[in-house]
């Protein structure tokens, strides 16, 4: 048995169950830490090169549980937001693919730190969202607690909210601060190609799929209307 199958057969039956739960509780515990130490947990923790290359190579993987907000009422909605996208997305796609989406998606991350300097998971954590989305795009969510708003309506949010947040990041390059810009810019695109890796093809497809077939019912004359289709000759 050569090397190469054994690393394919090792991802192959690679997965963590309740990942995102473990990630969830984890961010919950790093918010608590900082709070005692005034921040200080997560300095220690956080994606430096700088510190990997000294040796503190356990920032690999302890940046994906730094909290993205300071207020608690947030970091509860988003502990137990993420929680139960989490789960339902397991529960759908299988712990075995939820995990590799995130090994993916760090794998690149990690990229980008060694790149720019620094990396943040929020923008990874914002790219799951879609694979919920995708899997459940008519759940409904109270945005604000009081409207109610469809899963692929918010995850159209979230891309207009990244894409945003890639542009804004051009205000860096003119304070000298070129490589906090190009971390963020580059985290941005890492969740994006994370997601084009495991759905893109899907996407071609459905829209091979619409071409082909509105191209047989003009083939064939065909209308389609509420009621069902109508031939020319009725």
């Amino acid at each position: 048995m050569n090397f190469s199958y054994k690393v394919k057969r090792f991802f192959r039956n690679f997965e963590i169950e309740n990942l995102m739960t473990y990630i969830a509780a984890s961010m919950a515990i790093v918010f608590v830490g900082d709070m005692l130490t005034n921040g200080l947990m997560s300095s220690y923790l956080s994606f430096s090169r700088s510190a990997i290359l000294e040796g503190q190579v356990w920032r690999l993987l302890t940046f994906l549980f730094i909290p993205q907000t300071n207020s608690v009422v947030w970091i509860i909605f988003s502990v137990y937001f993420y929680y139960i996208t989490g789960k339902e997305t397991e529960m759908a796609w299988g712990a075995h693919n939820l995990t590799m989406y995130f090994l993916t998606g760090t794998l690149l991350l990690i990229g980008v730190g060694f790149i720019a300097g620094a990396a943040s998971s929020s923008y990874l954590l914002f790219s799951l969202f879609l694979v919920y989305a995708y899997l459940y795009p008519e759940m409904e969510f109270l945005m604000f607690f009081v409207v109610p708003i469809k899963a692929k309506w918010l995850a159209l949010i979230d891309i207009v909210f990244m894409l945003v947040s890639f542009g804004d990041a051009f205000k860096y390059y003119l304070y000298d601060m070129a490589s906090v810009g190009l971390g963020i810019q580059l985290s941005v695109l890492a969740a994006f190609v994370t997601f084009a890796i495991f759905f893109g093809k899907n996407y071609i497809d459905r829209f091979k799929n619409r071409r082909t077939h509105k191209a047989f019912l003009n083939r064939n004359n065909i209308n389609v209307t509420k009621g069902g289709r109508n031939g020319d000759d009725e």
